[in-house]
């Protein structure tokens, strides 16, 4: 689970210095504190769908494009025998 947030974290990022935008000004852009998105972009948080959904709207991507590729970066948790 941690690669796949720390690959969601570093396309966030990739995409957010595309736009030529600061953490800061990006954070204030989103409605999130700077602390909030140096943690996304570090992979140290797990977003909520709406945080996904705010962030994929202030790159000006879909959110499907802000998870292309991550699923490949690491396998989810199996889930528990029924």
């Amino acid at each position: 689970m941690q690669e796949i947030l720390e690959a969601l974290g570093r396309r966030m990022r990739e995409l957010r210095k595309k736009q030529g935008t600061s953490q800061e000004d990006f954070a204030e852009a989103c409605g999130l504190h700077r602390t909030a998105v140096g943690l996304l972009e570090r992979g140290k948080s797990i977003p909520r769908l709406d945080t996904l959904l705010i962030v994929s709207q202030a790159l000006g991507v879909t959110v499907s494009k802000l998870l292309q590729g991550i699923e490949q970066c690491g396998k989810l948790p199996s889930k528990p025998a029924s």
